[in-house]
């Protein structure tokens, strides 16, 4: 009997080596699917996804896939090495015979993961899993040097139940074992079978003494057994053994002559490996349906399971194209179907060639259909990452320029605050004895006034970058703009008596606006700092207030030596500098801040200036 679908069993029994039994296996699936959503611990998480990765092979291989894949990602996260492991041992049997190479690989990842954290059994494991492998693409002599290094292996595992898998397989694959090793081994295998109550394991064993009866001329019996092990396969609700002991039983039909009972075990084997996705399986069954019709001359049906190989097969191909590497090539040859054509009556000779020009007709349809499908989702995978590198190249430039015109914030109105402590400071160190006690409070009183304004202009700061960083929610207040300047002239006193420059202020006493307290006074210093660095000596800075379309406008006018209009039209431009004509100007972008900020509140700067007519800045805010 065909030795491949007994290979593709042989995986499937592996990965359910510790499943359980019958249906409680389905039972514990439903119950580990129902708890998924409430456990909380990530590990726990992830064993849960790959044992219900391992229990779904027992019927719908998409779910192993998907439980499997999703196990991966979070193992990674988590760099959980033994989840990331058992996920690829899952998927590497579910890519079994679709894409070898993809099996391979993921075995090799499983195994080098498990031998790095010493798991003896796993490895056991993933050892026979390549065992089978290479048995399937006909490597036999590497196969058998792997099952046997995995015998030797198992016998110094703590757990034995495994040892019974071990040894059917190893019996499967190394025809050379002499009969009477064998009986002892497979005596030895199905004791630990039996003692596990591995219902699995059982019907795997009794499935191989029916095959060796059948040998020995007991036919009825092999037959019986085989019969007796699908009822109890179908009630414990293994599907795979089913449709593997409908394989065997179709094999024993056609080598006994009885025809029909060969197609209703090949048919049976195909519509459940249609239902539970054993693609594999299905392949075998229906070319053996495929040439079943052939041979005894129906060339309708056997166009049907032409047909139904041809759709297969075009899906594995496809599926083995997105993955990078195809191993499918079952195209049939050209002069079968010339055959199978010639052989059909005279009656059907319309039918099939207009049948057949039909196909071809779909058949060229599709293939320029897809063809067109892919071309278009490759421009659109372009485009998308062509996108996705603009995108990421703009947020560089904007995290750049963000961090430009922090630093330059940093280096220009942080050092103003500090540089009045360092005068205040010195005065009272220098010049101590030259002072009243009334002067020495009052440096005192400044200092500790100033250095509390140094905290409020940082919080203005650090406003200013929480707005700039993802979930930053204006919530605007009631302010009085009196109290405003009062605060944010409060850094420029000195600097002002200094120079004897005075600040007047024509606002009513009771003048509210609404906006964000320390965006506000952190534009308005930047404005107070530029017209006191501007003004000259004896100069007037004067602060007004008006109405205008509904808003609160301040002015703030200087003395100083005016802008021109092309210094006026890059003033509020980050990188053009605070009025970079004067000696005094501070490192730059202040004011295009000050711009950001105001658009958040949803306010407005504007300047008037002319050379040697001095300058007004206008800050337009709501009233309230």
């Amino acid at each position: 009997m065909l030795k491949r679908p007994v290979l593709i069993f042989l995986l499937m029994t592996a990965l359910l080596l510790d499943a359980g039994r019958g249906f409680a296996q389905i039972v514990e699936l439903s119950g580990l699917q129902s708890a998924l959503p409430r456990i909380k611990d990530s590990i726990k998480y992830v064993n849960t996804l790959n044992r219900i990765a391992m229990l779904s092979q027992l019927r719908y291989r998409d779910s192993c896939f998907y439980y499997a894949g999703k196990a991966r990602e979070i193992s990674v996260r988590l760099n959980y090495r033994k989840g990331i492991a058992d996920a690829r041992n899952c998927e590497a049997i579910c890519y079994f015979s679709l894409n070898d190479y993809l099996s391979a690989k993921y075995f090799n990842e499983a195994l080098q993961i498990y031998e790095s954290i010493d798991d003896q059994e796993n490895v056991c494991q993933v050892l026979m899993n390549m065992s089978i492998l290479l048995s399937d693409s006909g490597d036999d002599r590497r196969s058998i040097g792997y099952m046997r290094r995995t015998f030797e292996m198992s016998k110094s595992l703590k757990n034995d139940s495994i040892r019974s898998l071990v040894i059917h397989n190893l019996l499967v694959i190394d025809t050379t074992i002499k009969p009477v090793r064998f009986d002892s081994l497979f005596r030895e295998g199905f004791r630990i079978a039996k003692k596990y109550k591995d219902d699995r394991m059982i019907l795997a064993y009794e499935d191989n003494l029916a095959e060796r009866l059948y040998h020995k001329g007991e036919k009825e019996q092999a037959i019986k057994i085989l019969l007796d092990s699908w009822a109890r396969a179908d009630s414990l609700g293994f599907e795979s053994e089913k449709v593997s002991i409908d394989w065997i039983l179709s094999n024993v039909m056609a080598k006994q002559g009885k025809g029909l009972k060969e197609v209703d075990h090949l048919r049976r084997g195909l519509d459940a490996s249609e239902k539970y996705g054993y693609t594999e399986f299905y392949m075998v069954f229906a070319e053996r349906l495929y040439g079943f019709y052939k041979r005894t001359g129906q060339p309708e049906k056997a166009y049907h399971y032409v047909a139904l190989l041809l759709s297969k097969k075009d899906k594995l191909a496809k599926a083995a194209d997105q993955s990078g590497y195809n191993y499918l090539n079952y195209a049939l040859r050209e002069n079968e179907n010339e055959e199978l054509r010639n052989k059909a009556g005279w009656r059907t000779k319309t039918i099939v060639l207009l049948s057949c020009l039909f196909a071809l007709s779909i058949a060229l349809l599709f293939f320029v259909s897809r063809s067109l499908r892919i071309k278009k989702e490759y421009v659109k995978v372009q485009q998308k990452l062509h996108e996705t590198t603009l995108g990421q190249n703009t947020e560089l430039q904007r995290t750049n320029h963000f961090n430009t015109m922090l630093i330059s914030v940093i280096a220009h109105d942080v050092r103003q605050p500090f540089s009045t402590i360092v005068m205040l400071a010195s005065v009272f160190n220098h010049d101590v004895n030259l002072l009243s006690e009334e002067e020495k409070l009052g440096i005192m009183k400044e200092l500790a006034e100033t250095s509390k304004k140094s905290l409020s202009f940082m919080d203005g700061l650090l406003e200013w970058i929480k707005s700039k960083k993802t979930g930053f929610e204006y919530q605007p207040e009631e302010l009085s703009i009196n109290e405003l300047i009062i605060e944010a002239n409060t850094f420029f006193k000195i600097a002002q008596e200094k120079k004897n420059i005075k600040l007047t202020g024509n606002i009513p006493e009771q003048t509210t606006v609404l906006g964000h307290k320390q965006m506000l006074l952190f534009i308005l210093r930047n404005i107070l700092n530029n017209a006191t660095k501007f003004s000259p000596v004896n100069g007037l800075i004067a602060i007004d207030s008006g109405i205008d379309h509904g808003n609160m406008v301040i002015s703030i006018r200087d003395q100083g030596a005016g802008m021109s209009q092309r210094q006026i039209d890059q003033l509020f431009s980050a990188g053009s500098g605070d009025l970079d004509h004067h000696e005094n100007s501070g490192a730059g972008l202040a004011l295009s801040i000050s711009y950001e900020m105001a658009t958040i509140m949803k306010a407005n700067i504007s300047v008037a200036s002319g050379l040697g007519k001095g300058t007004v800045f206008y800050l337009s805010l709501k009233n309230s």
